[in-house]
């Protein structure tokens, strides 16, 4: 019972949304820090809205899912899990993390503090309607990303007012996810959206799938490279504005992560047979190469900030070891 409730959590991506609230709080770091306690229970609020967010993406997409013999090992689907409970478990694990907000009420004043349960209310609105419309109209996948927009903003405010580098590094986060939402996730499952009739972005640009052959046109690619160059960008961007000197190593260090990055972009874009299996693999990659930019980049204000990095890549390796008894291909993806 415990494994179906941490794979229908998306247990193997939780350590990626899980720091997003605390890179907000390191991007503050010019203002004031916040205790390690402060900072586990941020992280512990980010694991809990990405149960939230997955749990209801399951419920609503529930339809759909059935029509992947791939996504038989979703609880779910396989009904080892039933949609009534899965929306109490999602429901729970959002009233809990506001619960959890009211350890930072001691440090903030009244005002501070309800600007704290905004921000985090209108991540948790832009993840329902995400999940509501995601399969209904193209371009949904805006919503969610700007709900990890304000989930990173939400780390920020727990430490005070908000600094440029913060809003530089909510950017990052959402576009992260927007990739990850409308590039990743589309080919990943551009099979059954097909056939569910989902009107996703990829599908409405002409992207599918006929007798095993992967077909993506040049404009989905194309968007699709525009984005991790905009990320791109803002990655780099504090290095050029807001930290001098530049370090010697942290430059090289980004570098070697944006080359890989976008060469795994390559590889994903390239695949003509639609392998599951594959296109995980890639997707794996891609995610641990492009979420490990932003704690590099932040690295320069404090060297430990580097744990943050490592963080999403050994939790997702061990929790597919654990759970899928593999390395990059979580079956619940």
């Amino acid at each position: 019972m415990i494994r179906d409730y941490l794979e229908i959590s998306r247990f193997f991506n939780m350590g990626i949304t899980g720091i997003a609230p605390v890179l907000g709080a390191f991007s503050m770091y010019t203002v004031g820090g916040l205790s390690l306690l402060q900072l586990s229970l941020l992280f512990l609020i980010g694991c809990l809205s990405h149960t939230y967010g997955f749990v209801l993406n399951d419920v609503f997409d529930i339809n759909i899912d059935v029509l992947s013999k791939d996504l038989m090992a979703r609880p779910l689907v396989r009904g080892s899990i039933t949609r009534r409970r899965a929306t109490v478990f999602a429901v729970c694990c959002l009233l809990i993390s506001f619960l959890l907000t009211w350890f930072f009420y001691t440090t903030l004043s009244l005002s501070r503090y309800l600007i704290l349960l905004v921000v985090l209310g209108i991540a948790y609105t832009l993840a329902t309607a995400y999940n509501i419309l995601s399969k209904k109209y193209p371009g949904m996948d805006l919503l969610v990303a700007s709900a990890i927009f304000f989930l990173i903003l939400f780390g920020a405010c727990a430490v005070g007012r908000l600094t440029p580098l913060a809003w530089i590094v909510a950017l990052i986060g959402g576009l992260q996810v927007l990739f990850m939402n409308m590039i990743n996730g589309a080919i990943k499952d551009i099979d059954h959206d097909k056939d569910g009739k989902a009107r996703t972005l990829a599908i409405w640009l002409g992207a599918k799938v006929h007798a095993g052959v992967i077909a993506l046109p040049l404009s989905f690619k194309t968007m699709g490279y525009l984005i991790e160059i905009s990320r791109t960008v803002l990655v780099f961007l504090p290095l050029v504005f807001f930290f001098r000197p530049l370090s010697l190593w942290q430059l090289p260090l980004l570098a070697f992560f944006t080359v890989l990055t976008f060469v795994f972009i390559y590889r994903l874009f390239s695949i003509k047979v639609f392998d599951r299996s594959r296109i995980r693999r890639n997707i794996g990659i891609i995610v641990i190469c492009m979420y490990a930019t932003a704690p590099i980049m932040l690295s320069y204000l404090n060297v430990w900030f580097l744990i943050a990095a490592l963080i999403p890549p050994i939790w997702f390796l061990l929790s597919n070891i654990l759970l899928h008894n593999t390395f990059l291909e979580p079956k619940t993806m």
